[in-house]
């Protein structure tokens, strides 16, 4: 992959609208609770039933569920629904849930983080969640069509346990990524919304050319989010024909600690090669763009460079629609964009099938005591409700998120972020994220000396490579993997 002037081609999880439980679910009684009110009997013949949501302290979470319960009431009388914060951050709460599982006295649904935790936090640990999956093919009454319909296939698979292939959770928001430009900058010099990578840097060279006083894009590197990125968009064009080499133990399309290591232990990965190599090479054109001091920057002081007219883009995500529409509303005309495609002339591996970065959150889990309490099918019900467009667009305007669900009508600022490619997979070889913290700073802190200069492309790979195969032997032994016992699998 060749990258110059001429040939040329991320967790962050939003803090979700969470409910939580009664105070007879063993609530701690210092979390902010709400609860629908109870009439004691049902209405029409119909069953009282009550159950417990739980979660930690966020934005908009108490104001989300106080609205989507208020109006479930309205239409179900007989149900009670009660909500309570019982942490003041995911750790804390994870405490909490720890010890409430072991008195048996957890809440009936809890709202966590999607992909793998449930199962990881659960049922890993004896404490089996309802699988959701037949669910999806059920009509529901909220929508007259079946619940699965409501969202994309290429999420719903996100959210599936890597371990099982079980959809033990279901992700009601996500955090989307994209570019944001300068409308008016491209309307001056007569510049169009790139589709591809190298119609993007076009744009750059055109802007530094034009001499306008300000620069082609603001962007950061005083941490990873902005590097991870770049290489996750990429590796998602450009390394998809490694899934299935690395992806040897579960067969799910993703990578887990012990693939990876295991395809770093036996040569799989060689950071040398064109596609990996070439990601490298893309990012350092990328950067060679940006404002002056990005190495120093965070993604907020990048933002404000652009809102400040200084830089004719930068990366936005979909926290950014509210204050956009209201205390930040940007003095000129502005509009979105995703990270283009990548095409074969400048990375003959591309699938050229772009991707974008939508990172699931709020995750509904039905946990152990609704199924012993045989209530799940309710409990469903009310899930069913929280994610039709009417209530989600209300979520949406309420909190300004990005509902995971599609046909939502939403207003013009976070219409912006709507996600229009399949989402990002994680799956890239560059940034080693997935070896743990650890290498993921290293590469970050390379990457910072790659862009100044102070190191080229060869002595990048040498010193990834060599700290790459050190973290995935500290990982092997640490965990006791082997190639015998098929790095932990067997």
């Amino acid at each position: 992959m060749k990258a110059s002037a001429k040939s040329i081609l991320a967790p962050l999880v939003i803090l979700g609208l969470t409910t939580s439980l009664m105070s007879g679910c063993g609530g701690n009684g210092n979390g902010s609770s709400s609860a629908s009110p109870s009439n004691g009997s049902g209405t029409n013949g119909e069953p009282q039933v009550s159950f417990k949501i739980a979660s930690w302290a966020g934005p908009g979470k108490k104001e989300g569920l106080d609205l989507a319960i208020a109006e479930y009431r309205k239409i179900k009388p007989n149900v009670t629904i009660a909500f309570e914060e019982v942490a003041q951050s995911n750790a804390d709460f994870d405490v909490w849930m720890a010890a409430q599982l072991a008195g048996n006295q957890e809440p009936e649904v809890v709202m966590d983080f999607s992909y793998d935790n449930p199962y990881l936090k659960y049922n890993d640990k004896g404490y089996k969640v309802l699988e959701m999956d037949p669910y999806l093919d059920k009509i529901s009454p909220y929508t007259n069509q079946k619940w699965g319909d409501s969202f994309r296939d290429v999420d719903l698979n996100l959210m599936r346990s890597t371990q099982n292939g079980k959809l033990n959770n279901i992700a009601t928001s996500m955090i989307t990524l994209k570019i944001a430009y300068n409308k008016d900058i491209y309307d001056q010099l007569g510049l169009q919304v790139p589709k591809t990578f190298s119609e993007m840097i076009a744009n750059f060279d055109k802007i530094r050319e034009a001499k306008i006083g300000t620069e082609p894009f603001s962007g950061f590197l005083k941490v990873t989010s902005a590097w991870d990125w770049f290489a996750r968009f990429a590796a998602q064009q450009t390394q998809e024909q490694y899934v299935p080499l690395i992806d040897t133990l579960f067969k799910n399309n993703k990578y887990q600690q012990n693939e990876y290591v295991r395809a770093v232990d036996q040569g799989i990965i060689d950071l040398s090669k064109p596609e990996v190599r070439g990601v490298y090479e893309l990012f350092k054109q990328f950067t060679s763009y940006w404002a002056p001091g990005a190495i120093s920057m965070t993604m907020t002081e990048a933002r404000d460079m652009w809102l400040q007219g200084k830089a004719v883009h930068t990366f936005t995500i979909n926290n950014d629609a509210k204050p956009f529409a209201s205390d930040m509303k940007p003095s000129f005309n502005w509009d979105t964009f995703e990270f283009p495609v990548i095409t074969k002339d400048i990375a003959p591996t591309s699938n050229e099938d772009p991707a974008e970065f939508g990172d699931l959150a709020d995750a509904f889990v039905v946990m152990p005591s609704a199924i012993k309490k045989n209530i799940q099918d309710e409990v469903m019900d009310f899930i069913m409700f929280y994610t039709s467009p009417d209530i989600a667009k209300q979520l949406a305007e309420l909190n300004w998120i990005t509902p995971t669900i599609t046909g939502v009508e939403m207003n013009a600022n976070l219409e912006r972020y709507q996600a229009k490619y399949r989402p990002q997979n994680q799956i890239d070889l560059n940034s080693q994220a997935i070896l743990g913290s650890n290498a993921r700073q290293y590469v970050l802190q390379q990457i910072q000396r790659y862009v100044l200069n102070d190191i080229d492309t060869d002595q990048l790979i040498d010193l990834l490579s060599k700290n790459m195969k050190e973290e995935a032997q500290k990982a092997m032994k640490e965990k006791g993997w082997t190639k015998d016992n098929d790095y932990g699998n067997k």
